[in-house]
């Protein structure tokens, strides 16, 4: 006796369903990992674009100690960066941001024994740029995606601060640059369910001659596996990154356009805790350099940076 094809429990239905289900089980797991794509370091960039409509507001903040207790002829500071920004998503494809930073640095220095210290805080540089990735590919539990990001800074910040002996400090020290600049970058990403890869290249140009910084070249590369993968979009998640960052920056340049023999490179490794829940998301991570040149007085032993990000 035969059986018919659509019948329950036949052989022929259970072919054709078995792998339905397979199908399924991998489409509603790559959907739960979806909140990965959102997710970084808090050194680099990542491709990830936002949809059309979508706001994203971020805060960071970042701590650094320069240099040690001050001898006679040195110097030491104290900085806390912060960075506000607003990314909106014009489509699948660009997204725009604008970012105001500000600063607060503790100066202090020992000129022939005499101790002095001050504080220069204010806001920085507003920066507008724009993300287009330009590949995207889609796998079942793979994404691979480029982007391209294109920024003009605008030189709202204060570039006339001095140091407590009253001279002028340099560019790079400025809570202001005084020009307008360009910054270029490129960003990749490799996404799986249970991992990420982030690689970036950034390079920054102040234009014009005279009081300027140096321009400055960043690359970043991470790798972020989760350790508490969330379900859905609404649960909890915690994925721990980890990478090297790397920055060299050219000497900056002062009013009759000499070098102000600050040019450095640094290295150094990076740990970041990612914690997210629902819309939101917190991070903070240590930066320990491993390799650098430069002048002493911009030696540090390590980093720390938070941030917190939402999607509306």
């Amino acid at each position: 006796m035969s059986v018919p094809a659509g019948r329950a429990g036949a052989p022929g239905s259970l072919r054709v369903r078995r792998p339905a289900r397979a199908l399924a089980f991998v489409l509603v797991a790559a959907a739960s990992a979806t909140p990965a794509s959102a997710h970084e370091p808090l050194w680099g960039e990542t491709p990830t674009i936002f949809g059309p409509g979508v706001f994203h507001p971020e805060i960071r903040i970042g701590y650094l100690h320069r240099g040690g207790r001050p001898g006679p002829g040195e110097e030491s500071t104290r900085e806390i960066d912060q960075d506000y920004g607003l990314q909106y998503g014009i489509n699948r494809f660009v997204n725009v941001r604008l970012r105001l930073p500000a600063t607060r640095m503790e100066m202090k220095d020992n000129a022939s024994g005499v101790a002095g210290d001050s504080i220069v805080s204010g806001a920085g540089d507003a920066v507008l740029d724009a993300k287009w990735r330009f590949r995207l590919h889609q796998d079942l539990g793979v994404q691979r995606s480029q982007a391209l990001i294109v920024g003009w800074k605008m030189p709202t910040g204060d570039d006339r601060r001095t140091d407590p002996s009253g001279a002028r400090l340099s560019p790079a020290d400025q809570p202001g640059s005084g020009r307008h600049g360009l910054e270029l970058g490129w960003a990749a990403d490799h996404e799986r369910l249970v991992d990420s890869t982030w690689v970036s290249l950034f390079y920054h140009h102040d234009l014009g001659g005279g009081f300027r910084r140096g321009d400055r070249l960043e690359a970043d590369a991470a790798y972020g596996r989760w350790v508490v993968r969330p379900g859905t979009s609404e649960d909890l998640g915690v994925n721990l990154a980890f990478g090297v960052h790397a920055e060299t920056r050219a000497s900056d340049r002062l009013d009759d356009g000499a070098s102000a023999g600050n040019s450095r490179t640094v290295v150094g490794l990076q740990v970041t805790p990612i914690v997210t829940h629902g819309q939101t998301q917190f991070r903070i991570g240590i930066l320990v350099p491993v390799a650098r040149s430069g002048r002493k007085a911009d030696d540090f032993p390590y980093e720390v940076r938070a941030g917190w990000e939402r999607f509306f």
